[in-house]
């Protein structure tokens, strides 16, 4: 296993990174929750949020069109639209670590930190498929299909793309169900077998550094939700 995905692996497993994203729909709304209800890791359910850290949503149409929505001000945040895909950007701030403890502050006037981020994240959640859904929708770290997921099966392969800021990306560790499968290549394409039906959530994550004096890096974690058969 390369360092690079070794070190992806620890990222996965920071407090701030450690719960998993997901959009429920729920009549003419989708629902953003956290924690473990699809997560391969063991974990409460259901972890509850602070509203304030979904940040925006975008929603494109059947037809390509996009649109911002604006994320509910209670939790969990609930975005009203006829999405055939929604992107909604999360973060919980700066992260702190200590050899005793993990604070959600930045570094500055903390004594024996020996690590410290800003946390960012984003899901891609695929309703329905469009043409539209083959490309990146925001200007971030982001995971796009390459072709229509939602009609494959357990065992099935999955073509992905990730892109920042709307280019491919090589070397962005890529995980599946927990785990690890791979890094994007020079074209910012990876192939991930689904190993079980029900809901997929395939991520990336990218860390880089930061010169604001607050952090050291900035963690970026991407994600993709559609579901299959079971």
């Amino acid at each position: 296993m390369s360092a690079r995905l070794v070190a992806a692996l620890a990222l996965l497993s920071l407090p701030a990174l450690a719960h998993d994203l997901w959009l429920e729909k729920e009549g003419s709304t989708y629902a953003l929750y956290q924690g473990h209800r699809h997560s391969a890791h063991a974990g409460a359910e259901v972890v509850p949020y602070d509203a304030g850290a979904v940040k925006a949503a975008i929603c494109v149409d059947a037809a390509g069109k996009a649109k911002p929505l604006a994320p509910g001000k209670a939790y969990p945040a609930k975005f009203s639209g006829d999405c055939a895909t929604l992107l909604s950007s999360f973060s919980t701030g700066y992260w702190s670590k200590t050899a005793w403890e993990t604070k959600n502050l930045p570094k500055t006037g903390i004594s024996g930190v020996v690590k410290s981020w800003y946390s960012e994240e984003s899901l891609k959640y695929l309703d329905r498929w469009s043409e539209a859904g083959s490309r990146p929708v925001g200007s971030g770290l982001e995971i796009t299909p390459t072709s229509n997921p939602l009609g494959l099966k357990a065992g099935d392969k999955l073509v992905v793309l990730v892109t920042d800021a709307g280019q491919p990306v090589a070397g962005v560790p890529v995980a599946y169900a927990g785990d690890t499968r791979g890094a994007s290549g020079a074209d910012g394409l990876v192939a991930i077998r689904l190993r079980q039906g029900g809901v997929q959530l395939i991520e990336a994550s990218l860390e880089t550094p930061l010169a604001d004096g607050r952090a050291d890096s900035a963690i970026r974690t991407a994600s993709l939700q559609f579901e299959i058969a079971r």
